[in-house]
C-alpha cells in the first residue's frame, strides 16, 4: 500500500549526493587513533561529544545505503565527522530547531501523509517510524540534526553571494574557449644549428684567464669549466638576438607566422581550453605545458592577443617559445535571464564550497578527534 522503508531514508537524503562529492574533493583524511573511550558503544569522539555505533549504523544505512561496503565504513565515519564539526560550529553559533519547526515539517510533508487519506495521521506515521527501527526522539535527533545541518550551510552560502562582477565573470569564464598555436625551438636544437657561433677557441679561453684573472690549479678540468662558461654566454646571446628579431615583430603588431620564420620552430596546437585552465597538448593523452603555464608573459599576452598575431619570444632553460591564439572565443553580450541564473547559482555554489571547504579545513587542524571504528 505505501513504501515505508524508503520515507525516511528520502528526506535524510536531500543533503547526500553534493556533500559526499564535495567531500571526496576535500580528502582530508581524518586522525585515526584507537582506543577512544572506555565506552564500547563510542567508535569516535568529535570534541568530546561520542559518536555512538548505534548512530553511526543508522547514518550509514540511510544517507549511505547504495555504499553498503564495510570498506567504505572509514570513509563514511570520516564524513559523518565532518558533519558533525559543522554541527557544532552551528550550536555554537546560536542555530536552534524549535518542536515547532519539526511538528510542521512532520505534518506537512507528503512522505508522512496516509496516501488513502491525503492526510497526516498519527498511526501511519507511527507505522513509518516503526518500519524504520525508529522511535519519536531518535526520529527528532535525525531530523534536527539534518535541520541544523542544512540551516548552517545555507547560511554559510548566503554569506558568499556573488556580485553581479562575479557573475559576469564566471559566465565569461565558463563560455570560453582558447586554443594555441605555439612555436618551440629547444636549447639542443639551438646548438645544433648555431653549433659554429657556438664553438670556443684556445684563445677565447685564455683571454677568458687573463681578463678576469683566473687561477688554474687543474689545467684539464679548469680550461673546460671555463670553456663551457664562455659557450653558455655566448648560447645567451644567440638566444637574445633571436629573441630581439622576434619581439620587433610582436610589437609591431605582427604575424605569428613571419615570427616563426626567425624562430623556426616546431609548431603545434594546444588543447581547448577555458580561461584559468591549464594550459595542455593536444594530444590522446595530453599533458601541461609548464613553459606557457608558469609564464606570467604568457598570462598577460594570452587573451590580448588577436588571432593569427605573435607573441614576444618566452626563453627558459628548455629553449623558446612563441604563441598566437588560433582560436578565441568569449561571450560579449550580457547573457539573458536564464543564463544569468544559471551563471549566478554555479557562482554562489562555487563560492559556498570554498567557504566551506576552508571552515571544515580549519575546523579540522583545531579540532580533538579520536576513533575507534574497525573495518577489517
Amino acid at each position: 500500500m505505501f513504501d515505508q522503508k524508503n520515507v525516511i531514508s528520502k528526506y535524510v537524503g536531500y543533503f547526500l549526493i553534493g556533500f559526499f562529492l564535495f567531500i571526496i574533493i576535500l580528502s582530508f583524511g581524518m586522525p585515526d587513533v584507537t582506543g577512544c573511550s572506555s565506552d564500547r558503544t563510542a567508535i569516535a569522539v568529535v570534541n568530546g561529544q561520542k559518536v555512538h555505533h548505534l548512530d553511526f549504523l543508522r547514518y550509514r544505512d540511510t544517507k549511505f545505503a547504495q555504499f553498503r561496503n564495510q570498506k567504505m565504513d572509514s570513509f563514511i565515519l570520516d564524513n559523518y565527522i565532518l558533519e558533525m564539526m559543522l554541527i557544532q560550529k552551528a550550536e555554537k553559533a546560536g542555530f536552534k530547531i524549535t518542536e515547532e519547526r519539526i511538528s510542521r515539517y512532520v505534518k506537512n510533508s507528503p512522505e508522512f501523509k496516509n496516501p488513502s487519506s491525503g492526510k497526516f495521521e498519527p498511526e501511519y506515521f507511527q507505522a513509518i517510524l516503526r518500519n524504520n527501527r525508529l522511535d519519536l526522539t531518535e526520529f527528532e535527533k535525525l531530523i534536527r540534526r539534518d535541520f541544523t545541518l542544512n540551516d548552517y550551510k545555507f547560511f554559510l552560502a548566503i554569506g558568499g553571494a556573488s556580485s553581479k562582477e562575479d557573475v559576469l565573470t564566471k559566465n565569461l569564464v565558463d563560455n570560453s574557449s582558447i586554443q594555441i598555436q605555439y612555436s618551440f625551438l629547444s636549447t639542443e636544437e639551438l646548438k645544433k644549428r648555431y653549433k659554429n657561433e657556438l664553438t670556443v677557441t684556445d684563445a677565447e679561453i685564455e683571454s677568458e684567464i687573463k681578463s678576469n684573472n683566473v687561477k688554474i690549479s687543474d689545467p684539464t678540468t679548469d680550461r673546460e669549466r671555463i670553456r663551457k662558461q664562455i659557450e653558455e654566454k655566448k648560447l645567451e646571446k644567440v638566444k637574445n638576438d633571436l629573441a630581439e628579431k622576434i619581439n620587433s615583430i610582436a610589437s609591431s603588431d605582427g604575424l605569428f607566422v613571419s615570427a616563426n620564420s626567425i624562430l623556426n620552430g616546431k609548431t603545434a596546437k594546444t588543447a581547448k581550453f577555458k580561461i584559468g585552465e591549464p594550459v595542455k597538448t593536444d594530444e590522446k593523452e595530453p599533458k601541461i605545458i609548464p613553459a606557457l603555464n608558469n609564464s606570467s608573459l604568457f598570462t598577460d599576452k594570452c587573451l590580448m592577443l588577436a588571432v593569427g598575431k605573435s607573441s614576444p619570444a618566452i626563453i627558459n632553460g628548455s629553449g623558446i617559445y612563441i604563441f598566437s591564439p588560433s582560436l578565441k572565443v568569449m561571450p560579449s553580450n550580457v547573457p539573458d535571464d536564464e543564463t544569468m541564473k544559471k551563471a549566478s547559482d554555479s557562482a554562489n555554489y562555487a563560492s559556498a564550497n570554498m567557504i566551506t571547504r576552508n571552515l571544515l579545513k580549519l575546523m579540522n587542524e583545531k579540532s580533538k578527534i579520536v576513533k575507534n571504528l574497525k573495518t577489517d
